[in-house]
């Protein structure tokens, strides 16, 4: 057979056959080809958050609604616009020009747009396909690639069938979280499998001290992982590379152990050593911001609806199917497990081939789901673990549980086929007899198991049935999903169970099997891409009329532009969304609005005021002073919306209509305070954000209303100078008596260490890969 050869010092990566490295490299991209295809051709389909969202467009929509079937198309998450569509824009937009992505001046009053994470600002290459075209289904489509060639070589390396290796890879790249969650949690999962290599192929090679090398995969996988964007999902899949780590540490013969140990922490330290500019700037930035309930325990019981979900994915339609009462548990989820892969998995643990392995793997998936329902006995112990209870465990651990199961069933698979091997063998009608009862056995029980599963869900899913079975939306009715989803997760079941069962397909077993899980998997993977729909264009007229107007001020919008979409623009905007956020801007925007705001998401609709008006609604037409101090001096509203109080206000007072179109309203506020500011006796001219030259009479002191954070650096005719707080939020520094040349910067303190870091990381990474010399 043709073989496809690569990294050759390691056997595990060599003679792939030529056609599974097509399936691997081809399958996600003709998955995705309508959406990739669909914007050039009339009327197709994107998946693209701008089109889902109307950030900007030229007419509004229904953000569920417009494609084949009701609800969002591959991301339960609307972060996947807002953070990693919009800001991983920017920083790839930065990255472009040259400019390192220290800062997002679009967001809020400013904020760190590295230090804030999840735009990925270091997550290179993959943040450069943010800046493309639908960048961000490219970047989905190149880390499912990934994720499918790193899971074939962990399990070419665990020595399993050539036949289970594919499948198992397929099943790891079209997870599901890979389908539900296309945004920030998505995007570690790519390098998990690469951890679990490094690990395996460390087991190989470090039986002495002078063996201790080869850290360079576990590096890459870790260090892919820390800079990917979201640090919950990288540090709990951190625990399971972990605990794979100790199950091998253990299985080491005595005099290796030290070695094994020492090789797994080197490639540990060079995978942080690698993001370190990242974390630099992460950790500089923490304790001046405020990140919500990561800040005490987070202890939150998964919706009981949601076990349902698990095994049956659209029990309940698809995303965000029914009325509003149902979004909670949408809300909680971050992928599914589907029935076939729960099915394969307890066949494995009758298996003996690397049986402790199998045991790790079931007990970690166990602790998982303990933790996930808050079980007494099981959260607690978890709770114990450092950095557990800060986490949305519930929604973010997931990709876990879908690896162990994937692992299991891998193993399960890899016991059917040689179970055939051994049956095609057994020359004795009393020895297959025996062979097929051992392989019946574990057959029955796996089904039953799962039989009494889905009994438990269906009925612990009966508050959504009552809720659903009245709703109508889109062509199909809710009890067609319910009971299809049932019904067709059973059939596969079923099917798999008849060919461990009859012998008359005890030459097809690890086919049928294999086929079956792989065609739930891409199943249940395609159904949300039936919700994309058509593209809606960007309002041009809108976009460039902001930036005709605005200058340096900033804008608020009411819906028109979602949060962050500024950044996407080039537009500075006061909206923002993400976690963590400066902690001076949500206590100016607590004392500007009150309490109740939703400092997680600033979009100026939710939540309501009393009266039913969006949040910022009041505030902008009778109020606009407190948002002109901010520096705001355009709004977006949506057409036609009544501001209150704008009838009856004074001249100075009211708002003017620059555009309207069918979707938004374009106002200018009258008195915007200016980006900036100084005494009379000075003539300003701003050449950017951050350069402007100054002529002054006498010594004044200049507000720039940007937030203010370590980090800042203010140069006045090329000599450093001091930059001090202005309301405890913007920046001021004295100007001189005669003309001047600023210059403002920001690089994250203590940053020379950072690049310090990176440079001694990617040494170890070199000796990580280094030969030893024989």
């Amino acid at each position: 057979m043709p073989a496809f050869s690569f990294f050759a010092r390691h056997r595990f990566c060599a003679h792939w056959p030529v056609w599974h490295v097509v399936v691997l490299a081809l399958l996600p991209v003709l998955v995705h080809l309508p959406e990739l295809l669909g914007p050039m051709l009339w009327g197709g389909a994107t998946s693209d958050p701008i089109s889902v969202l109307s950030a900007g467009t030229q007419t509004r929509r229904n953000w569920l609604e417009g494609g084949m079937l009701p609800g969002l198309p591959g991301w339960v998450d609307g972060c996947a616009g807002v953070i990693v569509q919009a800001l991983g824009h920017l920083a790839a937009a930065d990255w472009r020009h040259g400019i390192l992505p220290w800062w997002n001046p679009y967001s809020g009053v400013g904020m760190p747009l590295a230090g804030e994470y999840q735009p990925g600002a270091f997550f290179l290459p993959f943040v450069l396909l943010l800046g493309l075209p639908g960048g961000l289904l490219l970047l989905k489509i190149a880390l499912q690639i990934l994720a499918g060639f790193c899971m074939y070589a962990l399990l070419r390396k665990l020595g399993l069938d050539a036949r289970v290796v594919l499948a198992g890879a397929v099943l790891w790249a079209f997870n599901g979280t890979f389908a539900w969650a296309s945004d920030g949690p998505s995007q570690p999962l790519a390098f998990l499998p690469l951890d679990l290599l490094g690990v395996e192929v460390l087991r190989g090679t470090a039986h002495g001290w002078a063996g201790m090398r080869n850290w360079g995969l576990l590096a890459l996988g870790l260090g892919g992982m820390v800079l990917s964007s979201f640090p919950e999902t990288a540090f709990l899949q951190g625990t399971l590379v972990l605990c794979w780590a100790f199950l091998r540490l253990a299985q080491q013969p005595a005099g290796a152990r030290a070695p094994f140990a020492a090789a797994i922490a080197v490639g540990g330290s060079t995978a942080l050593l690698l993001a370190a500019p990242q974390l630099v700037a992460f950790a500089t930035y923490l304790p001046h911001a405020w990140v919500g309930d990561h800040a005490a325990g987070i202890s939150i019981t998964q919706p009981i609806t949601c076990w349902a979900m698990a095994l049956f994915p659209y029990i309940n339609g698809p995303i965000f199917y029914g009325p509003a009462s149902r979004y909670e548990a949408w809300w909680s989820v971050g992928g599914y497990w589907g029935a076939v892969l729960p099915f394969l998995a307890l066949l494995s643990l009758w298996g003996r081939r690397d049986r402790a392995a199998r045991i790790m793997l079931a007990a970690y998936f166990v602790a998982c789901v303990g933790k996930q329902a808050n079980l007494p006995g099981i959260a607690p112990l978890m709770d114990m673990i450092p950095g557990i209870a800060l986490t949305f465990f519930h929604r973010f651990c997931y990709p876990m549980e879908e690896m162990a199961l994937i692992l299991l069933a891998a193993f399960g698979l890899d016991d059917v086929c040689r179970n055939i091997g051994a049956q095609a063998g057994a020359g004795v009608a009393k020895q297959r007899v025996k062979s097929w009862l051992i392989s019946a056995w574990p057959a029955l029980c796996a089904g039953g198991v799962l039989l009494l599963s889905t009994y438990a869900v269906w009925r612990w899913n009966a508050p959504a049935r009552a809720d659903l079975w009245g709703f109508a939306q889109g062509p199909v009715p809710s009890r067609f999903y319910a009971f299809g989803s049932v019904l067709a997760g059973g059939a596969l079941v079923a099917l798999c169970l008849a060919a461990l069962l009859l012998p008359v397909l005890a030459r097809w077993r690890c086919a049928v099997l294999a086929s079956a899980v792989v065609a739930e998997a891409l199943f249940l993977f395609c159904v949300p891409l039936l919700s994309t729909r058509s593209v809606l264009p960007v309002d041009a007229t809108l976009i460039n009329t902001m930036k005709a107007q605005i200058g340096l001020n900033r804008f608020v919008s009411l819906g028109g532009l979602a949060p962050n979409y500024g950044a996407y623009f080039g537009l500075a905007s006061l909206n923002h969304n993400g976690v963590p956020m400066p902690a001076a801007w949500i206590a100016r925007l607590q004392q500007d609005f009150g309490a109740n705001l939703n400092p997680v998401t600033f979009d100026g609709i939710t939540p309501n005021t009393p009266n039913g008006h969006f949040f910022l609604q009041d505030v902008l037409g009778q109020k606009p002073e407190v948002l002109e101090r901010l520096g705001v001096a355009l709004a977006v509203v949506p057409h036609g919306m009544v501001l209150p109080g704008q009838q009856e206000a004074p001249a100075e007072k009211r708002l003017q209509l620059l555009y309207s179109s069918a979707a938004n309203d374009l106002y200018r506020l009258p008195h915007p305070a200016p980006y900036f500011e100084t005494a009379e006796g000075c003539e300003i001219h701003p050449i950017s954000r951050t350069v402007l030259r100054t002529h002054c009479r006498t010594a004044a002191l200049l507000i720039r209303r940007e937030l203010m954070l370590p980090g800042w650096h203010v140069r006045i005719n090329g000599q450093e100078a001091a930059i001090g707080y202005e309301e405890n939020l913007f920046q001021r520094i004295t100007l001189p008596k005669g003309a001047a040349d600023i210059c403002f910067s920001f690089t994250p303190p203590g940053m020379a260490w950072g690049w310090a870091g990176l440079v001694f990381g990617l040494g170890l990474l070199g000796l990580g890969f280094r030969r030893r010399q024989k």
